[in-house]
């Protein structure tokens, strides 16, 4: 049984931390796997590795080495997970430099992708802290965990052991049978879009540029534009820009839908920036405008997207859902419409050129502005 968080008072916002206590450890958790390999044989290593099977749920990681700030591990699980991390420029998003937003951002992939077991290689080399917040996760999405330490077990990671459900093995046929049919757990709400094909990076020198629909009118907003220029600027093509076509069936994409959701999910790491740019594809909303998008809801009033949307948007909507709901901006004791489930895509002000970075990062532009049509009045004399 899961333990029960403490009840708090209505309109409480809970934000979850990354973080581990032994003694409130769910004995009902899959144990963890510990594979021993004193002697740092490549077998070992090349068998966790080949375990990498995302479309099963089951992701293998290979940690950045002598990487101990708190926020790399969770970020080595976000690129295991084929997400790129940097912007245009080569610079880092802000969030990356936050421990707790990339477990956040970790948590919120994992759960949205239906990923279901965690192979951790080297994991003799993470850190007391990296390990207090993988088992933060592994509480929080109840997946299965395999560590591979290739070396002397850590003094870290022998307390943890200590306290939590787990099993040895030390030859090398036992983790091949074990990460050769290990299951799904759980379905997947990525199941019908393969996320993990990724889109090329850097994008080649050929990649059309698409143009998004025109802005809406709706929803009407006051805060004023912080978006990329309307026309390509001087490093962009001036010609050869294709306009997106209007979304039709939510199952079959057609080409231009495909090619730009394939970048959506390998170019942009942040599930609320990716799901936002997906409704800039899908709607044509500005920057400025996503805050008050709302997706359809039995009891809501009318939405601001179509009722059925494409597969490939569906684990972006589900990802940028549960982040949200990590941040504590949603209150799962109301109806969605109310709780603030049906407004995914918050983008405060300062993130918001961080959008139209990650727009631009997907080779995709804004539709020129229309113009007001002039005054034929004439003035009198």
């Amino acid at each position: 049984m899961t333990p029960t968080p403490p009840a708090a008072a209505p309109g409480t916002r809970i934000r979850w931390q990354p973080t581990w206590s032994p003694d409130k450890t769910d004995p009902g958790l899959p144990p963890i796997t510990l594979i021993t390999d004193p002697h740092d044989h490549p077998d070992y290593t090349t068998t966790a590795l080949a375990a990498h099977q995302p479309a099963a749920g089951r992701i293998a990681v290979h940690p950045t080495p002598l990487a101990t700030a708190p926020a790399y591990l969770a970020q080595d699980l976000i690129r295991a997970l084929g997400k790129h991390l940097l912007l245009p420029d080569g610079e880092a998003p802000w969030w990356t430099r936050n421990a707790d937003e990339s477990w956040r951002v970790a948590v919120a992939w994992t759960q949205a992708l239906g990923i279901s077991h965690y192979v951790i290689c080297r994991a003799h080399r993470i850190t007391g802290r990296h390990l207090e917040h993988l088992m933060a996760l592994r509480e929080h999405t109840r997946i299965q965990l395999t560590l591979v330490v290739s070396g002397p077990t850590p003094a870290a990671l022998a307390t943890v052991l200590k306290t939590v459900s787990h099993h040895l093995t030390d030859t090398l046929e036992n983790p091949r049978l074990h990460l050769q049919t290990g299951q799904q757990q759980t379905p997947s709400p990525a199941g019908d879009y393969h996320w993990w094909h990724p889109a090329p990076l850097p994008a080649p020198e050929d990649e059309p540029w698409y143009e998004l629909p025109r802005r809406p009118r709706r929803p009407t907003v006051v805060t004023p534009r912080r978006d990329a220029p309307a026309q390509p600027s001087a490093d962009r093509p001036h010609t050869g820009v294709i306009a997106l076509p209007a979304f039709t069936h939510p199952d079959y994409p057609g080409t231009s839908h495909q090619a730009v959701a394939m970048r959506i999910h390998t170019r942009i790491a942040h599930p609320v920036h990716a799901a936002a740019v997906a409704a800039r594809v899908l709607a044509g909303f500005d920057t400025d405008q996503l805050s008050k998008v709302t997706l359809p809801t039995p009891q809501g009033p009318a939405a601001d997207l179509p009722a059925t949307l494409p597969a490939w948007m569906l684990p972006l909507q589900e990802a940028a859902r549960i982040f949200n709901e990590l941040q504590g901006y949603i209150r799962p004791d109301l109806p969605a419409h109310l709780s603030g489930a049906d407004q995914p895509f918050r983008v405060p002000s300062w993130e918001q050129d961080t959008v139209a970075h990650a727009t631009e990062t997907c080779r995709l532009i804004p539709a020129p502005t229309r113009k007001r049509p002039s005054n034929p009045r004439k003035k009198r004399p």
